[in-house]
């Protein structure tokens, strides 16, 4: 089923992961500085509140795109119905 080579390279390749995982957690590639893994509960508290307001920001500025865009168009069709009514009317 497994030969002596592959036996040979699962116990090098376990050496090698013993090795790695030896060694201090500053040599190794370790989790980076982020406010939401933070022990203090307030750069928690924070960096959570940032998050929101940083998605809630491009989600506004993207639907106020779209709402100007609508409005504009809405607003120029209804302007245009608005003079066609009048023209008929007499001013006094």
């Amino acid at each position: 089923m497994y030969t002596d080579q592959d036996i040979t390279n699962l116990v090098t390749r376990v050496a090698l992961i013993e090795k790695e995982l030896e060694k201090p957690p500053a040599s190794r590639q370790s989790m980076p500085e982020l406010g939401i893994l933070s022990s203090n509960f307030l750069t928690r508290a924070f960096s959570v509140w940032g998050l929101y307001f940083v998605a809630n920001l491009l989600i506004g500025i993207v639907f106020g795109c779209i709402f100007v865009a609508i409005g504009l168009a809405l607003g120029a069709s209804f302007t245009d119905i608005l003079q066609h009514i009048l023209k008929g009317v007499p001013l006094s």
